[in-house]
């Protein structure tokens, strides 16, 4: 969604980090489009036994991926099943407090701010409402543990042995559940598209498609309820790569896992890794004349991880 630039903007903005258990390489581009929505979300010390990366893909606007990478690790952290080791149903509760805390006057005060650029203690007179929203697919990582949490068409892949295994599953308004719940809940399907808006069944925010008064959170059009994968890692998984689908629109998940795992199989910085799939994708994005915003975040382990 959203308009796009007869030329791409190319430049790319990177991260790299690295702990004794793993190390990271992140990078974004806008590319054709005319403003980067994406926003990410890297932290390999959430607390000592706990790493967690996350990629949100904004839509309608760059407010809730902003919001949602700033207040994702403080929210997960204060749950009570965080704290007694729930993880599955702490990142749960976490995805759909994000949608609570966009509803409230200093939620939507936040998004007004980050939409216009307004810096904090600023006054401000009149709040716009935000309707934007973002998908999020979060990797969080404790001991030999791996849980990914997804809501939306962002995506993640472990690299097994070499072959893509795809921990995540592309909410979309097609899929029967989903188009089911969308039905019921008083929506349309029209050319892929929920209301003939959004072509993802899955997001936070996008609070005009939850408004529905009669219906709990988890039956409305859109929801923020992610699909949870849980695996524990052995020797045989070397990384996972988390993508926004401006990616997985140019490059299938085998595909990304052969690029990656030639790159780091040639000691390449994780770093220059990330762009390299970035430009790898623009490649494929000026044949197509055009693509998405682009995120990606490759975390490399090393083992044993529960050291």
């Amino acid at each position: 969604m959203g308009q796009k630039h007869s030329l791409p903007k190319k430049a790319k903005h990177s991260n790299v980090g690295e702990s004794p258990r793993m190390k990271f390489g992140a990078a974004d581009t806008q590319g054709f489009r005319n403003s980067m929505q994406d926003s990410r979300l890297m932290n390999l010390l959430l607390d000592q036994r706990t790493s967690v990366f996350g990629v949100f893909d904004g839509h309608r606007g760059h407010e809730v991926s902003e919001f949602v990478a700033k207040h994702f690790c403080t929210e997960i952290k204060k749950t009570k099943a965080y704290n007694k080791g729930r993880i599955r149903d702490a990142l749960e509760k976490t995805f759909i407090r994000m949608d609570d805390l966009l509803r409230t006057p200093e939620g939507q005060k936040e998004l007004h701010m980050i939409s216009k650029g307004i810096p904090n203690g600023y006054p401000i007179d009149k709040i716009d409402p935000i309707m934007s929203g973002c998908t999020a697919v979060v990797a969080l990582i404790r001991d030999d543990k791996l849980y990914v949490a997804n809501a939306g068409d962002s995506r993640c892949i472990l690299s097994r042995k070499g072959k893509a295994i795809e921990m995540t599953v592309d909410h979309k308004p097609e899929l029967p559940e989903e188009h089911e719940r969308i039905i019921n809940a008083g929506g349309t399907v029209l050319d892929g598209r929920v209301m003939g808006n959004l072509n993802l069944s899955r997001s936070i925010g996008d609070l005009d498609f939850k408004a529905n008064a009669d219906l709990p959170h988890d039956k409305q059009m859109i929801i923020s309820v992610p699909d949870i994968t849980e695996v524990t890692l052995t020797k045989q998984d070397h990384f996972i790569l988390l993508a926004c689908d401006g990616v997985w629109d140019l490059m299938t998940s085998q595909e990304a896992v052969e690029f990656v795992d030639k790159k780091l199989k040639k000691k390449k910085p994780i770093g220059d890794v990330a762009e390299d799939l970035l430009d790898n994708c623009f490649h494929q994005a000026v044949k197509a004349q055009g693509s998405d915003n682009m995120t990606v975040i490759v975390v490399a382990f090393k083992h044993p991880l529960n050291v």
